[in-house]
C-alpha cells in the first residue's frame, strides 16, 4: 500500500482497508464516503435544477428527499457489496495461509522422518517404532484438519446433518474422559469428572457431538499451563442435561471474547502459548451443539482459566 493510505491508516480512516488487505478504491468505508460527498452535490444540484422550474418551495423539497433517499439506498447498497466482497477476500487469504501453515508442519515431519528411515539411519526396531508413531500421529494430525475444513464447508452450505438419538450422555462424556487421561497426564493436569449416574438420556447426534466435548475437554487441558486441573461437570433440570468443562488455563481476555466463535480466531494470548491450531473447533463446536438443539456459551478470565457450557435437550 502506499503512502498516502498508510497516512490514512495513522489517522483511523478507512481502517477496514487495512483489516481486508485491500487498496483505498476497494475499501468500503471509502466507497461509502465518495457516494456519501456524490449525494450531497446531487441534492444540492436537484435543489438548483427544481428552483428553475417550479416556485412551490415544497415542491422542491420534495424532489430533493426523493432523489436524496434513491441515491442513498443505492450507496448502501453498493458498499454492502464492496463489504461482502472485502469479508470473502479475507476469509480466502486466512482459509490459504492457515490450511498451508497448518499442513506444513506435519508433511515436514513426514519427510524427514521417512528420509531418515530411507537412508538407513535407524538405530534398531525401538527407534523404528518411534518415527512410525511420529509419521502415524502427524497423519492424524492432517486427516482432523481436512474433516475440520470440510466441516465447515458444509456449515456455510448449510449441508452439515445429523442423526439424533436416544444417548446415554453419562457413558458418552465417560468414555471421553477416560480416552483424554493420558493426554490429561502428560500435560500435567489433573482431569476429573463430576456427574450422577442417574442423568436423564439426551436427544443428540452422538457422533457430532463427541467431536465437540472431546475439542473443549482438549482445549482445556492444551491451554493449562504447568500444574492444574480441569473438571467436567454434569446435572440436568426438568428440559437440558447441562455439560460445563472447567479449567484454569491462560484465559480468554475480555476484549476477544467476543470473537470466540468465529472461524479462524485464536485469541492473541493463546497464540503465545499454542502456536498449533486452526481456530475452527469452537466455530464447529457451536454449530454442532444448535444443530443440535442446544446452547454453548462460556465464562473467561484472563491468567485464571475459562469455563465452557453446553445445554443438550433431554429425550422424551
Amino acid at each position: 500500500m502506499n503512502g498516502n493510505n498508510n497516512f490514512l491508516y495513522k489517522l483511523h480512516l478507512f481502517k477496514d482497508c487495512q483489516d481486508y488487505n485491500l487498496g483505498l478504491w476497494e475499501c468500503p468505508s471509502f466507497i461509502f464516503l465518495i457516494l456519501g460527498l456524490l449525494n450531497i452535490t446531487a441534492m444540492i444540484g436537484t435543489y438548483f435544477i427544481a428552483n428553475l422550474y417550479t416556485d412551490q418551495p415544497e415542491m422542491v423539497a420534495l424532489i430533493v428527499i426523493a432523489i436524496s433517499t434513491f441515491i442513498f439506498i443505492l450507496s448502501h447498497s453498493i458498499t454492502q457489496s464492496f463489504d461482502k466482497l472485502a469479508q470473502a477476500n479475507k476469509m480466502k487469504t486466512e482459509f490459504v495461509s492457515i490450511a498451508s501453515h497448518q499442513l506444513r508442519t506435519p508433511l515436514s515431519a513426514i519427510r524427514w522422518t521417512l528420509n531418515l528411515i530411507n537412508d538407513n539411519r535407524v538405530a534398531g526396531p525401538a527407534e523404528m517404532n518411534t518415527y512410525l508413531t511420529l509419521i502415524k500421529e502427524n497423519n492424524e494430525r492432517m486427516i482432523r484438519l481436512i474433516n475440520d475444513l470440510l466441516d465447515v464447508s458444509r456449515i456455510e452450505m448449510g449441508r452439515l446433518s445429523f442423526s439424533p438419538k436416544q444417548t446415554n450422555i453419562y457413558v458418552l462424556v465417560e468414555k471421553i474422559v477416560k480416552t483424554s487421561a493420558p493426554f490429561a497426564q502428560a500435560n500435567n493436569v489433573d482431569l476429573s469428572m463430576e456427574a450422577p449416574n442417574t442423568l436423564p438420556n439426551v436427544l443428540t447426534d452422538p457422533e457430532k457431538i463427541s467431536i465437540t466435548i472431546q475439542n473443549l475437554v482438549d482445549n482445556a487441558i492444551k491451554y493449562t499451563k504447568g500444574k492444574g486441573s480441569v473438571k467436567v461437570f454434569m446435572e440436568a433440570d426438568n428440559k437440558f442435561v447441562k455439560i460445563s468443562v472447567k479449567d484454569q488455563g491462560v484465559g480468554i481476555p475480555e476484549s476477544q471474547q467476543k470473537h470466540i466463535f468465529k472461524k479462524f480466531f485464536r485469541s492473541d494470548n493463546i497464540m503465545k502459548n499454542q502456536t498449533v491450531g486452526t481456530g475452527l473447533g469452537l466455530f464447529i463446536a457451536r454449530s454442532i451443539v444448535e444443530g443440535n438443539k442446544g446452547k454453548i456459551w462460556f465464562e473467561s478470565k484472563e491468567g485464571e482459566g475459562t469455563t465452557f457450557y453446553l445445554t443438550l435437550p433431554i429425550y422424551k
